[in-house]
């Protein structure tokens, strides 16, 4: 009961977090799941949910997509997630959520105490190489359960993009970074019965969440979308520092 209670309470607020800022559903939703569930379940459930989010928001931001833009970071994700996958499947779960955690809370607080930077200057070789390796980094966490979001996160609001172009490097490389990391979550760590009777439970309520994430987000202006960003960044990782098993 209890567990089922986290599962869809869990996938109703990660879905709202989500559809709001674009990411961030794997980060909630473990945060809250790793409470009650088995960590490598709190994995699947985190890669299929998000990648279910995001083929819903294709529709909304499918205009918006930059190919060209998308590329660099899709090269480096195709890199990093094998290698998140095999940490996932080798390594203790409770600590990589706690680095994580303090990782997220460190540099989430940091941005927020802050006064605003200013935009970052790259010329486009270092741009382009550095939209690589925040790519390969994102995908290393996307293979340790679907948190490949909030590096991208984190650098499209260095770059002072705007929240729609944001949104749509966002929604299409964590579908990217997703269907790898299912194929390799799947391959190395499993889905069984219980996952898809838990898939089945916590489904509505994802739809639900982000949907009425993406009312908030239609009212938030690009400085207001970046100020949630880093809270939903620095909230998560204090509940990964608190709980990290």
């Amino acid at each position: 009961m209890i567990a089922s209670l986290s599962l869809t309470l869990g996938a109703l607020i990660a879905g709202i977090i989500s559809g709001a800022t674009g990411f961030g559903f794997a980060l909630a939703a473990t945060a809250m799941w790793s409470l009650t569930l088995e960590p490598r379940l709190v994995a699947v459930l985190a890669v299929v949910f998000t990648t279910v989010l995001n083929l819903g928001y294709l529709p909304v931001f499918w205009r918006d997509i930059d190919l060209r833009r998308l590329a660099p970071f899709a090269v480096g994700c195709f890199g990093g997630v094998p290698l998140g996958a095999y940490a996932l499947a080798t390594l203790p779960a409770p600590a990589i959520r706690l680095w994580i955690g303090v990782l997220l809370l460190g540099y989430g607080s940091y941005r927020l105490v802050c006064r605003p930077s200013a935009q970052l200057q790259l010329s486009p070789v270092l741009a382009r190489t550095g939209d690589v390796f925040v790519g390969f980094l994102g995908g290393v966490f996307g293979g340790l359960g679907g948190l490949s979001g909030f590096l991208p996160a984190l650098w499209c609001g260095l770059r002072n993009w705007d929240k729609r172009s944001q949104r749509a490097l966002l929604q299409s490389y964590i579908l990217f970074a997703n269907f790898l990391s299912m194929a390799w979550i799947g391959g190395l760590v499993g889905i069984d019965a219980a996952a898809g009777g838990a898939i089945l439970l916590g489904l509505p309520f994802v739809v639900v969440g982000g949907w009425l994430g993406l009312r908030l987000f239609a009212r938030f202006d690009t400085p207001t979308f970046n100020r949630v960003v880093l809270w939903v960044i620095a909230g998560c990782g204090l509940l990964l520092v608190l709980h990290p098993s």
